[in-house]
């Protein structure tokens, strides 16, 4: 498919978020921040849009105050009961549905090569057939947020989990990313018969390679926490929407504007 079709499909997907109850508090915020940011920037849009890659803790807090008057006028009319079940899953939904929105501007104005953005892959052809690891007869399959991918089988798909805090699902994925490594090591390698890895009886099997990555805002700085570094390791990629970031393995989300030129080009 033509790299123009990719483009009309991903503004479809943006303008599609403007369906969801919470998120026009925090798109308003974010396209003001790159106003902002434009200006400081000399007008340069395309920088400006790479910047706020970077700043995506700062529009989901500030974008917080229009979710809360949302939430307490449905709460008034009785449509909702629970106020903080709310404001966790308009958290968690907006920031998702941030950085799809970051990616697919940094893809028309041409900072990023045309691929197609999917917000909430679980059900999509390619999460199908290409993420899926048996073990013991069991499917499992990965904590996933975003993904891209080309037309092309021999361009790599990248799945990304997209978490406020650590506190969240974070090591589902990452225990995923370690079955699909063990499962290549036994496919490649020879074990003794007593190999814990082939007692486990995991099974993966794929056409298109697949890269794992992971996103977080860090809201409750726990980025730093022993028991939170070691899992970054195991990632292909990581990165912190917050400007501040002190762990070698998990850089600045505008450093995915590289990693993926690089991938796919």
């Amino acid at each position: 498919m033509s790299q123009s079709f990719a483009i009309n499909k991903n503004k479809e997907m943006i303008v599609g978020l403007d369906s969801h109850i919470y998120w026009r508090p925090t798109k308003d915020i974010f396209d003001e921040k790159l106003r902002r940011l434009a200006m400081e920037s000399n007008g340069d849009e395309n920088v400006a849009l790479q910047l706020i890659l970077r700043n995506l803790t700062e529009v989901l807090i500030a974008s917080s105050d229009g979710v809360e008057r949302i939430i307490q006028q449905r709460l008034n009319d009785g449509i909702i009961r629970d106020a903080g079940q709310a404001r966790v899953n308009a958290a968690g939904s907006n920031y998702q549905s941030l950085i799809a929105y970051a990616l697919v501007k940094n893809i028309i104005s041409g900072n990023l090569p045309p691929f197609y953005v999917v917000l909430k892959p679980k059900k999509h052809k390619i999460a199908k057939k290409y993420l899926t690891v048996k073990v013991g007869g069991e499917e499992q399959k990965p904590d996933m947020d975003i993904m891209i991918y080309k037309e092309e089988k021999d361009t790599p798909a990248v799945i990304y989990s997209c978490k406020t805090s650590l506190r969240e699902r974070a090591g589902q994925t990452y225990r995923w990313k370690l079955l699909v490594d063990a499962a290549s090591c036994i496919s490649l390698c020879k074990h003794e018969p007593n190999c814990r890895l082939k007692q486990l009886d995991i099974s993966y099997e794929s056409e298109r390679p697949i890269r794992v990555g992971f996103i977080t805002a860090d809201l409750y700085g726990e980025i730093n926490q022993p028991q939170h570094r070691g899992m970054f390791k195991f990632f292909d990629y990581a990165y912190n929407t917050n400007n501040n970031t002190t762990v070698e393995t998990v850089k600045t989300l505008d450093h995915i504007i590289n990693d993926l030129r690089d991938l796919y080009q």
